[in-house]
């Protein structure tokens, strides 16, 4: 079994202030906490890092992560050089404390010859939530600036597609910036400012309540528009584009412990009290019938081999999305067993 360019999130909060409607974390936020680095998860997260068959580490949370600025530097200072990092963020910050955090960013990641992508959330959830909004605030710094190791791009959701596209170029025109938006795919978008452009990524809906519009991609239209753009059949891990295998989609939590992502029930370590690398990992799809067949099999198949699809549709059609699909099927050990079974 073939695993190569993994993924690796590091989610370093559950502290969030913002309360977005949709947030499948809200429950953690009034007593969540930061994730502190022991000596042991620095050298796990270090193993991982600098492993050359990493090809993002991206910074998160269950909350905002601009909330654990000491944490995540510290992480951007574990890595040995030549890594491309992210941090997303709704960037809430007064435009004064955004401009420390993207200088300090820049002088770590530059030190050590990394980059780091800065991904701001720009759907209404957000937006409305957030006094200092720092999307053209943002694009002003890059352009008048110059960080030599930072760049910047924008996440949003396939419902608030013309949302996020209109304040983007309001945005912008606010700030003495004219701008263009240029349609990618059903998954993106870019936006272009002089000769500089930025990606804009759209994620489809999770959970959507039951008053919500119609429109919004459905989980097989959502995979089906990811699988156009990578080129091949989708599976849980981390997608590449064909016709590079597909890699491990790892996420540590603030408490350290270790997750594939999408099944975030079943705990594969703890950064302070397990030794983990990738050989390990990679042992552990292999071996375990659930994760393996996962990872191999396209997920529409999968779906479909069930036995009892109008409790399969019902699943669908609540988590609507790939990634939040099993934990909805956890609560059903029939089907769960089934796919272990394929």
């Amino acid at each position: 079994m073939i695993l190569e360019d993994h993924l690796l999130y590091v989610d370093i909060t559950q502290i969030c202030g913002i309360g977005c409607a949709f947030c499948m974390y809200a429950d953690k936020h009034e007593t969540g906490s930061n994730m502190e680095l022991s000596i042991l998860a620095r050298e796990n997260l270090g193993r991982l890092i600098n492993s050359p068959s990493v090809k993002r580490i991206s910074i998160s949370g269950e909350g905002e992560p601009l909330n654990n600025i000491k944490t995540f530097h510290e992480i951007l200072g574990l890595s040995g050089g030549g890594k491309a990092f992210e941090f997303i963020t709704s960037g809430f910050f007064p435009h004064d404390k955004m401009a420390e955090f993207y200088e300090r960013t820049n002088r770590i990641a530059a030190s050590q010859g990394d980059t780091c992508n800065i991904r701001l959330s720009t759907d209404s959830h957000h937006i409305e939530r957030v006094k200092w909004r720092a999307h053209g605030f943002s694009i002003n710094y890059l352009l008048t600036h110059r960080p030599s190791n930072l760049t910047f791009s924008f996440r949003s959701i396939d419902a608030d597609r013309s949302f996020a596209r209109d304040y983007l170029i309001s945005e912008l025109n606010d700030w003495g910036m004219q701008s263009t938006i240029e349609p990618r795919g059903a998954l993106e978008d870019a936006l272009v400012v002089g000769g500089t452009t930025f990606s804009i990524d759209y994620k489809n809906l999770v959970h959507p309540l039951p008053n919500t519009p119609a429109g919004y991609l459905d989980l097989y239209g959502y995979i089906e528009a990811i699988e156009n753009k990578t080129k091949k059949r989708f599976t849980l891990g981390s997608m590449n584009k064909a016709p590079t295998a597909n890699g491990m989609d790892v996420t540590v939590k603030p408490d350290g412990n270790v997750y594939f992502y999408g099944l975030e029930n079943r705990s594969i370590g703890n950064i302070h009290s397990d030794e983990l690398d990738w050989e390990a990992l990679s042992n552990h799809v292999t071996c375990t019938p659930l994760v393996r067949n996962l990872y191999t099999q396209p997920l529409a198949d999968v779906l479909d081999q069930l036995s009892d699809q109008h409790l399969v549709r019902s699943i669908v059609e609540k988590a609507n999305n790939p990634y939040w699909l099993i934990k909805e099927i956890e609560h059903h050990k029939g089907l769960l067993a089934e796919i272990e079974s394929l």
